[in-house]
């Protein structure tokens, strides 16, 4: 299905959904079905084995005792795939072991997966994770768009609804790919759609929604078709202080759904290691909803 009266059309036909099997994936796989279910996708259900867990033991057993993670791992996402909702004729399993970040954006370049879902701990500290600060590495480096459900997104319903969807904006010129997902998503799902732009050395004033400035305007003539019925939902909000709190705070309260970000290429250790966690990061950690980040540059999916 496609919508009409819209150029900002996103089409999915392979997603990939990483899984540790911890209480955050289990969330995360959520989002995952119910986005295989809506677009008729291929889902890819990846994990990985870190081959960090294997230092201790002697080469003589680690080849017996990768075949045995490797079995035990494949019967679990069997398990998964019997439950209810599970498109299981869309699902295909796949297990393999390495380096967590780089073995998965192997495979979504193999597979040429154009969307991939995931949770996270939010724990940086604990690199050994697979979904913790290990999250920050797979959306740094990922050549598709990522769906990242962070440690206080609340458990949803077997069928998810987007029902508001926020855009954080610079607005000084914005040719991301991030705008036409969030409108496409925001279209698809009939959902009400926020433009936010946070200004980050005002901070007296509290957020407050006001009639569309005049960069907004010109994004809005940019963006979205005149055909679209999106115009009745659409709405804007400004921030100030801090863009992370801002977000954070207006998602909170608002009952913002998803946030889509468009984000630089950056080196994850080099992230890892600012003096304080750079917007993304913060977003994914803190957020009470999942954060798509599109990467400047993402391989693009079809529009």
């Amino acid at each position: 299905m496609e919508d009409q009266g819209s150029t900002n059309v996103i089409t999915l036909n392979r997603i990939l959904f990483a899984t540790d099997f911890s209480a955050a994936s289990e969330i995360a796989f959520e989002y995952a079905k119910s986005i295989a279910v809506r677009y008729r996708a291929q889902m890819y259900v990846v994990h990985v084995i870190d081959l960090d867990a294997f230092d201790l033991i002697s080469s003589e057993s680690s080849t017996e005792v990768l075949k045995q993670a490797h079995d035990q791992a494949r019967q679990k996402i069997a398990g998964m795939l019997t439950k209810p909702g599970v498109p299981s004729e869309q699902c295909h399993i796949v297990v393999t072991h390495g380096v967590v970040p780089e073995a998965l954006t192997g495979i979504m370049r193999q597979y040429e997966i154009e969307l991939a879902i995931l949770g996270t701990h939010g724990r940086r500290a604990f690199k050994k994770l697979l979904l913790g600060s290990v999250a920050e590495e797979v959306f740094r480096l990922s050549p598709c768009p990522v769906l990242t459900v962070g440690p206080k997104t609340a458990p949803v319903a077997t069928n998810v609804k987007l029902q508001h969807v926020l855009y954080p904006v610079e607005f000084a010129p914005d040719p991301s790919d991030a705008a036409n997902y969030a409108i496409s998503l925001a279209e698809r799902y009939g959902a009400k759609l926020t433009i936010m732009n946070v200004a980050e050395d005002m901070q007296t004033c509290a957020n407050q929604q006001e009639p569309f400035p005049m960069p907004a305007g010109r994004w809005i003539e940019d963006h979205i078709s005149k055909t679209s019925d999106l115009a009745s939902r659409l709405y804007f909000e400004r921030g100030f202080g801090p863009a992370a709190k801002a977000i954070l705070n207006f998602a909170s309260n608002a009952g913002v759904d998803l946030i889509v970000l468009g984000i630089k290429r950056q080196d994850p250790t080099t992230a890892a290691h600012l003096p304080k966690p750079d917007t993304a990061y913060a977003l994914v950690s803190g957020a009470p909803c999942p954060v798509l980040t599109i990467p400047g540059g993402a391989e693009r999916m079809r529009l």
